[in-house]
């Protein structure tokens, strides 16, 4: 019996040659892979990293001893043939791994090789054995020589095509079937080329097979060979599958199929009849998938198992037919499965889950079926019925009766030694373990499809199958992790039932936690359970609570309560005074909500939680003591009632206390905000025992009921209040309000730059003495990272915030505090000056002054600069060597008097100063708002340039009345430079008298290395005679200059306009200059005098001087 349970399978399983992939056997003789390495890299290119892209071809490798299964005689009639059976259990293996559709024989052997007679001898005599061991077989034998050297294009090489036909010849072959195989660089090109010949080679000979097959259907008779006719449309159908002609192989299949439903049904042949169409139905099925064709598929399946799920066989082996539906369906979810998994799209209402399920289900009709029909098997029968199960012919056949034909009637004895030895068998099986495997892969699929609620509803079988199978805390684990969806959907049906059975297996594995958790669950107001069902529930608690073991509950198995008496009795010995229990997610018959009476509370200030409490429990309920914990962020603490509170813990049905939890603040959590981490009530008995329920004093999600329906439930007042209870879980605790006196003195508006002065004086005003006072300064605004404060504005500036320590006072006394604060652009400063201090009482308090310090930020004054020539005229260039005025322009825009210290520029290489000895003008002089200081500097550049230079740097020392001296540094911007090579001056006396001659010189400098020459014309004027020329032609020379002297006798008198001097370029002697007539233009604009005063003719004529007058 042993050796029987050791080989005993289940009937229904599928045979690993009927779901492998048909695949084309090819084999390889003549490798030598252990003592050559050619062969073996050969062998390793055939069979490693065989992918989806290479043909479907298994190969195998034949040693020259190999034998191959016997041929079979052919029948030359099947007149008098009865076939025995339908589908041979070796048939399928035979054409998977023992006999190949090609043998190919490899040979080393080179055209050019020395020994080539002999060797080609040798290669006909392997040949000759292998189609001596396939005698009568079609097999396709084909020769590969394995070369070195590559072969020369066909007909090239007249050597190899000679000894090619001559090795075919001697080997008996065609000349398709001899190969060479270079072993070189490129073996694995050469290796899928051969692969793909011999897939051809196959499938041809497959296609042989096939119409083989299908010639021996015209022998067949319908009335007596029946079996037959299934037979062979599954061969051909296999043998289209081997090469890879799915189409017709699922058209065969269906024939088989359909010839097998001809087949009348009986008792006796009802299981090989079952097993065959269990084997058909998976061939068509999953080529239907490959096809694509899902819904003819699930069609088939469909109206397979309609066909047979009622044809049951014999009664007493009911549970065989129910295993094999288990697996029918359990097969086609991996079917279907697979094809999801290559692509196939699936949806809610049809996915492998489905099956599965369903597979789920007749597995467990088969455990029901086999506990009524094998509860009375308690041995097993003798002589062993089955010790023939492995020589079993035929698929599906009894091994009692094998070969057997319908109409012979069985041995009754023999029949039921048989009966008896499948159900002892049938009761060694653990059927739970193959439940729960369905059941995992069903909620596997529909956890994918998100399917929740059918999942859920899985789970729950799932685990009622581990109670029945014994496995009690796995149910128990499975049951509290579905509890949650059932309470937040309010199936408070299904919730009861789950809550009673996890009772049980918390009663079984002796959880204590669980037990009582589902315990108070399952007397609060949600479930639907008797009155005396909950009193015995509640009696049990209080067992708990005395440390006694509770009573089973009546559906307990019996078998089981002694080891769960074992293991309660174990726990109490060992456990300590209390159980703890997180309450936060279980509808208990007790709720609370706290909630703090403020949102914020000052640090000498007792904080108050108010716990509110509801007993939904109509039996009393006594509690020791209640707590809260007050979590800070960083720390938690525990706070409990006053004793004197704790009289009036005892709850009757529908009870509603409040309770009030009072303690002070500690100092570390001011400016932190306290929150009500839980609610834990002590449920006990008078006993030292205890029951630690932990809530989150938020009320029970699940209890609560929309608003406006409460005014139409018949409630109590105090039911209503904590319904409607507003909570407020978070309070601030903020510091206590300081007595401490501060004066804040300062002139606002800043100016940017300056030293802007904060004075604060501190007064102690508390009635004790303070500690630890220091003072922080920070800025709110946006300005941080361009606003400095300072202690001393002899110190570098400190990072923000500042912190000062300031000394201890005592009552009345005072302390002051300058603080400096610069600004390096305009806008608000928001300066917050806060005091922290510890107040020296009975119980130190930290205690904080905070004031805000709005400072607008201003300028002190702006910056503009004028440049003009040396005449004073607006210039748009600077002009090398031509001297130019600067003039910086200080408008003062400060509310406040500002006096300048002093003021400097700071010229940059492109300039220099003409004086550098000038003296700012603007030095000590004071400027009120919309005042105006202008400086003038006398300038030269030196170089030309394109862009606009820098200037330089102007620097303004400067403060305010009263005030620290600060430093303003401007950057000034400049014009572009350029360069012209004349120069002109002319110099005129101070004034002139009518009708007395003046005597003027026109200058003219040539500053660059060439010859200038100009075109001069001299404009006549009604104001003036003049002697002089009035066109000339100017030469000037390099470097030298050039002087035109005018004799003017003025005619009027007045600010004169004197006779206009025109230039231009002479097109002649100019090379190597650039001078245009704009440059000349704006030349004479800039340097020469446009008009002279005159005066009338006195009563004495003045001596006539020549002095530098300043000219307009």
């Amino acid at each position: 019996m042993q050796s029987v349970l050791a080989t005993y399978t289940d009937q229904s399983d599928l045979p690993p040659e009927l779901c492998a992939k048909p695949l084309s056997l090819v084999g390889i003789s003549g490798l030598d892979t252990t003592n050559n390495a050619i062969h073996k890299a050969v062998w390793e290119t055939f069979n490693s990293n065989r992918r989806i892209e290479r043909s479907p071809v298994l190969f195998r490798l034949i040693s020259n001893s190999h034998e191959f299964p016997i041929v079979k005689p052919k029948r030359n009639s099947y007149e008098w043939y009865i076939p025995k059976g339908i589908l041979k259990k070796n048939w399928m293996n035979k054409y998977l791994n023992e006999i190949p559709a090609v043998i190919s024989v490899f040979y080393d052997l080179d055209w050019n090789d020395s020994q080539w007679n002999e060797k080609m001898i040798e290669c006909a005599s392997r040949v000759q054995s292998i189609r001596a061991a396939l005698d009568g077989r079609n097999t396709r034998i084909v020769v590969v020589l394995i070369q070195d050297t590559l072969p020369l294009p066909t007909g090239e090489d007249i050597l190899a095509t000679e000894r090619a036909v001559a090795l075919c010849a001697s080997c008996e072959l065609n000349a398709k079937s001899l190969f060479v195989l270079p072993h070189g660089d490129h073996l694995q090109g050469y290796v899928i080329r051969l692969e793909n010949a011999f897939y051809d080679l196959a499938k041809n000979f497959y296609h042989l097979e096939a119409k083989n097959v299908k010639s021996h259907r015209e022998h067949l008779s319908k009335t007596t060979h029946q079996y037959l006719f299934v037979r062979h449309q599954f061969k051909m159908g296999f043998l289209n599958e081997l090469q890879q002609d799915n189409h017709t192989a699922h058209k065969h299949y269906t024939h088989a199929y359909n010839n097998l439903l001809e087949i009348r049904v009986v008792d006796t042949n009802a299981m090989e009849i079952r097993t065959v169409a269990g084997f058909i139905n998976y061939k068509l099925c999953r080529l239907m998938f490959g096809l694509s064709l899902p819904r003819d598929a699930i069609s088939q399946f469909r109206s397979h198992t309609d066909r047979f799920k009622m044809r049951i066989g014999f009664q007493e082996l009911a549970f065989e037919h129910h295993a094999w539906l288990s697996k029918q369906f359990s097969v086609f979810g991996d079917i279907f499965d697979e094809a999801v998994k290559l692509g196939l799209p699936a949806v809610q209402t049809q996915h492998p889950g489905l099956y599965y399920q369903q597979a789920a289900q007749y597995a467990i009709a088969r455990k029901k079926s086999c506990h009524e029909l094998c509860q009375n098997i308690t041995s097993y029968p003798t002589p062993d019925p089955l010790e023939n199960l492995k020589n079993i012919e035929f698929y599906g056949q009894r091994s009692w009766r094998p070969g057997k034909l319908t109409a012979e009637p069985p041995d009754p004895h023999l029949e039921s030694r048989g009966i008896q030895a499948l159900q002892f068998l049938e009761t060694q099986i653990n059927h739970s373990n193959n439940i729960i495997s369905l059941f995992g892969f069903a909620i596997s699929q529909y956890k994918t499809y998100r399917c929740l609620r059918m999942r859920r509803y899985l789970v729950v079988q799932m685990a009622e199958e581990y109670y029945n199978s014994g496995d009690y805390g796995k149910s128990l684990t499975l049951f509290t992790h579905m509890l949650w969806d059932y309470r937040t959907e309010n199936w408070w049906n299904l919730l009861t039932d789950i809550l009673h059975k996890a009772l049980q297996c918390a009663y079984l594995t002796a959880s204590i936690q669980d037990y009582v958790s589902l315990s108070l669950e399952l007397i609060g107001p949600s479930t639907k359970i008797s009155t005396n069902k909950r009193k015995d529930i509640y009696e049990n608690v209080h067992r708990i609570i005395n440390k006694q073991i509770p009573e089973p509950d009546v559906n307990t198995p019996s078998n089981a309560i002694g080891a769960a008496h074992a293991l309660w009795t174990q726990l109490f010995a060992s456990q300590s005074s209390g159980v703890s229990l997180d309450m936060s997610n279980i509808l208990c018959c007790i709720d609370t909500k706290a909630r703090f009476t403020q949102s914020q509370y000052q640090g000498d200030q007792p904080v108050t939680v108010e716990i509110l409490v509801r007993s939904s429990c109509i039996f009393p309920l006594q509690l020791a003591n209640i707590s809260c914990t007050i979590s800070s962020g960083v720390s938690q603490t525990v706070h409990t009632m006053d004793k004197a509170e704790t009289k009036d813990l005892t709850f009757n049905g529908n009870d509603v206390k409040k309770f009030v939890i009072e303690f002070m603040p500690d100092p570390n959590d001011i400016e932190k905000e306290l929150q009500i981490g839980a609610v834990n009530l002590w449920l006990c008995n008078g006993s030292v025992n205890h029951i630690d329920l932990k809530f989150t004093g938020l009320g029970n999600e699940a209890n609560k009921v929309c608003a406006d329906f409460l005014h139409f439930r018949r409630t109590s007042r105090p039911i209503y209040e904590f319904d409607n209870l507003k909570l407020l879980s978070k309070a601030l605790i903020v510091p206590r309000d300081s007595k401490l006196g501060l004066k804040i003195d300062h002139h606002q508006p800043a100016l940017l730059g300056e030293w802007y002065q904060i004075r604060l004086s501190i007064t102690n005003k508390e009635v004790c003495a303070i500690d630890n006072l220091q003072l922080d300064i920070n800025l709110t605004s946006e300005f941080t990272d361009q606003t400095e404060l300072y202690t001393s504005i002899k110190e570098k500036a400190q990072q923000l915030p500042l912190l000062v320590k300031l000394k201890n006072l005592g009552p009345s006394e005072s302390v002051q505090k300058k603080i400096y604060l610069r600004c390096y652009s305009v806008g608000p400063r928001n300066v917050c000056a806060k005091i922290s201090y510890l107040l020296k009482s009975k119980r130190p308090i930290p205690s904080v002054k905070e004031e805000l310090i709005d400072i607008p930020v201003v300028k002190p004054f702006e910056l503009t600069t004028k440049f003009s020539s040396s005449k004073f005229g607006d210039i748009s260039k600077f002009y090398v060597d031509e001297p130019f005025i600067i003039m910086p322009v200080i408008n003062c825009l400060s509310p406040w008097p500002i006096e300048i210290k002093s003021a400097t520029l700071e010229c940059s290489t492109s300039i220099s100063l003409v004086d550098k000895t000038t003296k700012s003008q603007v030095e000590g002089v004071t400027l009120r708002n919309g005042d105006n200081g202008t400086d003038i500097y006398y300038a030269n550049v030196l170089k030309p340039t394109e862009t606009p230079i820098e200037v330089g740097h102007y620097s303004v020392k400067w403060k305010r009345e009263n005030g620290e001296t600060a430093v303003t540094q401007i950057k000034i911007k400049g014009l572009s430079i350029e360069w012209i090579p004349l120069n002109l001056e002319l110099p005129l006396p101070a004034y002139g008298l009518v009708r007395t001659p003046l005597l003027v010189n026109y200058k003219f400098y040539n500053r660059s290395q060439h010859l200038l020459q100009l075109d001069m014309n001299m404009e006549a004027s009604e104001a003036f005679m003049y002697a002089g020329y009035k066109q000339l032609q100017l030469s000037i020379l390099p470097s030298s200059t050039k002087t035109l002297q005018y004799n003017l006798y003025p005619l009027v008198a007045g600010n004169v306009m004197l006779p206009k001097l025109s230039l231009t370029v002479s097109g002649e002697g100019m090379e190597g200059l650039t001078l245009t007539q704009e440059q000349l233009d704006n030349l004479i604009d800039r340097s020469l005098p446009t008009h002279v005063f005159i005066m009338p003719q006195g009563k004495k004529v003045p001596v006539l001087t020549e002095k530098a007058i300043e000219v307009q």
